[in-house]
């Protein structure tokens, strides 16, 4: 009877075995993880900045002098609207115009004579107004951060004025003109998104206008004098991306 009894109890035991195994698996679901977004630079954007402006003016003439340089410095600022596309993780194309008002100028005072001999006394003022650039950009984004090079087309209004006056404090005249200029500039930047869309950024821009000649019409006799102006500009903006929606990487 113990024998029997012993045989039951194992065979049950080996039946609840076989059973248990082919019970369904719990297993519990993984743990779901968010999306992480891709950062995309492709995108209109609109921004403002504000920095430095150091030019340089070189004046020619034949008035006692050769030439003489004179620097420039004051406040700048303005907007910047341009449009940007990421060609594939690394590499950004885009194009980008901007316009720039400037409180940059400088005086130069000096003794000349005239063509009569008297000794008088001229003043030079160069004064830059505004710059304004279509540009091109090509970049190499990080992420979040892009380096970019950029470069095209630029214009500036520049004023120049020249006064004279006699030994005897005399005045004998003076003569005033803005002048449009053209040329070109280049630089190179760095920009980090903060945010998806809030992009700050830092500049250095180089802008090269050429010459042009200012002739006073109370000096009969002399050489026109001529202006040759560069600038240099260092600037920190804010801009505001209006990107793409960008793809979605999920992990589980």
């Amino acid at each position: 009877m113990r024998h029997i009894l012993l045989s039951t109890v194992a065979l049950a035991a080996l039946a609840g075995s076989a059973l248990a195994a082919d019970l369904p698996s719990r297993k519990e679901a993984p743990v779901y993880v968010a999306p992480v977004p891709v950062f995309s630079w492709t995108g209109f954007y609109i921004g403002a900045d504000i920095g430095g402006n150091f030019g340089s003016t070189s004046l020619r003439s034949d008035w006692g002098w050769n030439s003489h340089s004179l620097d420039t410095s004051g406040v700048l600022g303005g907007g910047y609207v341009g449009y940007n596309y990421q060609i594939n993780q690394n590499f950004v194309i885009g194009i980008e115009g901007d316009f720039q008002g400037s409180s940059a100028s400088t005086s130069w005072s000096w003794v000349g004579s005239n063509i009569n001999g008297d000794a008088n006394v001229y003043t030079a003022k160069i004064q830059t107004n505004w710059l304004a650039s279509i540009n091109g950009r090509l970049g190499v984004a990080y992420d979040r951060a892009l380096f970019y090079a950029i470069g095209g087309a630029a214009w500036a209004q520049g004023s120049t004025s020249l006064s004279g006056a006699a030994p005897s404090g005399l005045f004998i005249g003076s003569i005033s003109r803005n002048t449009d200029l053209s040329g070109f500039d280049v630089g190179a930047g760095v920009e980090y998104a903060f945010t998806p869309n809030w992009v700050g950024r830092v500049e250095y821009r180089y802008y090269d206008f050429g010459s042009y000649n200012i002739v006073p019409n109370w000096a009969a006799g002399y050489d026109p004098i001529r202006p040759s102006t560069s600038i240099n500009t260092v600037r920190v903006g804010l801009a505001y991306l209006f990107s793409a929606p960008a793809p979605v990487v999920a992990k589980y």
